[in-house]
């Protein structure tokens, strides 16, 4: 097992409603950039529309998101980078991820402590 301190942040209802609308204000911009190129248009449109609507559907599900961090992976000791993104749909439930070096599946389990900092787990 190894384990690490990072920080969970959670986000209120307003802050995902906030999350929300940037992705569909991005992907509007982005439809629209693509208006004047031929052919491109046809397809581009719809499919980044439909992407920003995807996107912002999970947005709404967010309910926190694990600032970038480096834990190193129980089997071989490799560094990995976990967090960021887009954020996770809760702040509870354990995040299945695979090792960047030996590619063997790996939980990862967020526990809430005392402190601001909440410490995040390898198990084997």
């Amino acid at each position: 097992m190894t384990s690490a301190p990072g920080v969970l942040q959670r986000f209120t209802p307003v802050q995902r409603a906030v999350r929300t609308g940037t992705v569909l204000v991005i992907g509007v911009v982005a439809a629209a950039t693509l208006i004047p190129i031929p052919i491109i248009h046809l397809i581009g449109i719809p499919l980044v529309l439909v992407v920003a609507l995807i996107t912002a559907s999970r947005q709404t599900m967010t309910r926190a998101r694990l600032r970038p961090m480096t834990l190193a992976c129980p089997n071989c000791g490799a560094a990995n980078r976990v967090g960021g993104g887009l954020g996770l749909r809760s702040d509870t439930a354990p995040v299945e991820l695979s090792c960047d070096s030996c590619r063997r599946s790996l939980t990862l389990h967020l526990r809430t402590g005392s402190s601001p900092i909440d410490p995040a787990t390898f198990p084997r």
